[in-house]
């Protein structure tokens, strides 16, 4: 097993909640076979089987009024709390501060936790990224491609 991920969670169906899948899916391609690109429906106990023990870059969707859509927060998963303003999901029955807390319990946390919490508006059924949206999944895979290399030395 690598000690490297990158999770999307998301529903590709939804809008801009499709945007975890779609960054996981572009990246799949550009990264080694040794760091799996694994696409994450919002199925919590999946995702903390997923990260266990693990450095991981996570890609979600946040509904967060106080944001505009395609703007990107940042966050040190294992550092720092995750707002309140962030924990309302679209389409997951936990949230990731809630899968956090699950894991703790468990002890199935990941060694490393960089989350890209990319703001949405659109998280009706349809297929397709607003254009802030995609602009900003653009900018995270730049990101995500950027760490792996500076940390493995390679891609």
């Amino acid at each position: 097993m690598s000690d490297w991920a990158i999770i999307g969670v998301g529903n590709r169906f939804r809008g801009d909640d499709a945007v975890g899948p779609y960054v996981v899916h572009r990246l799949r391609s550009q990264l080694t076979p040794s760091i799996p690109c694994i696409e994450n429906n919002g199925d919590m106990t999946n995702l903390i089987e997923d990260w266990k023990d693990r450095r991981v870059c996570l890609v979600d969707a946040v509904q967060a009024a106080a944001y505009p859509a395609g703007e990107v927060v940042r966050l040190d998963g294992l550092q720092q709390d995750i707002p309140a303003s962030l924990c309302r999901t679209s389409s997951h029955g936990l949230n990731i501060g809630e899968a956090l807390e699950l894991a703790k319990t468990l002890e199935a946390m990941p060694t490393h936790l960089d989350i890209y919490a990319i703001c949405g508006r659109d998280f009706s059924f349809s297929v397709g990224l607003s254009a802030q949206v995609q602009a900003a999944a653009q900018q995270v895979m730049r990101e995500i491609l950027e760490k792996i290399q500076l940390q493995t030395g390679g891609l």
